[in-house]
């Protein structure tokens, strides 16, 4: 699948392209059992969703630096991808999980305060190696992925699903209807 975007930039990302890094990546990184369990979750619908949004990949001035100066990166990685369950379609079992929507603005402030943070600590970007660049996108990526697994994003990142009365789960902030220049991909 192509996903295209009304607005902002006009980077196209395939999904079959980030679906297989993802993939990749946690089979090597924990075993064909968890490759496996996630190929089940995706083809039961699960979405998803970058760590670091795109979005925030073409202007924020750690990812910029990363495009030019870390061979292969790409903001499509499997290290940036994390598979979550839509909150349209989630089943009550999923109470305990976050799901996923398209339009994330406050998550998407909180992404950039951890990506501030890190590019602070570096140091004059001139002088920073690829491997320093790199190394500070991934533990901002590690640090997300885990308080999104862990549930421990904070409050005003996160919105809670009612259906019916019922609490279904809290997903990442959103905006009510998805935005037209966030891709349906996230």
């Amino acid at each position: 699948m192509v996903v295209l975007k009304a607005k902002g930039t006009s980077r196209i990302s395939v999904h079959s392209r980030y679906r297989k890094k993802y993939l990749d990546w946690l089979g090597e990184k924990y075993g064909p059992k968890a490759k496996a369990a996630a190929e089940s979750r995706l083809a039961r619908g699960y979405q998803l969703h970058h760590l670091i949004p795109d979005a925030i990949a073409q202007k924020h001035p750690l990812l910029r630096m990363a495009l030019k100066r870390v061979e292969g990166f790409t903001i499509d990685r499997g290290t940036n991808i994390l598979d979550m369950p839509l909150a349209k379609t989630a089943p009550m079992k999923n109470m305990q999980k976050f799901m996923h929507m398209n339009s994330h603005s406050n998550y998407s402030k909180h992404v950039i305060m951890k990506l501030d943070h890190a590019l602070s600590k570096l140091g004059p970007g001139s002088k920073l190696t690829p491997e320093a660049i790199d190394k500070a996108i991934l533990e901002v990526e590690d640090s997300l992925r885990k308080a999104i697994q862990s549930r421990s994003l904070p409050r005003e990142v996160l919105k809670e699903v009612y259906k019916d009365g019922v609490f279904m789960g809290m997903t990442i902030a959103m905006l009510e209807a998805p935005s037209h220049d966030e891709s349906l991909m996230a």
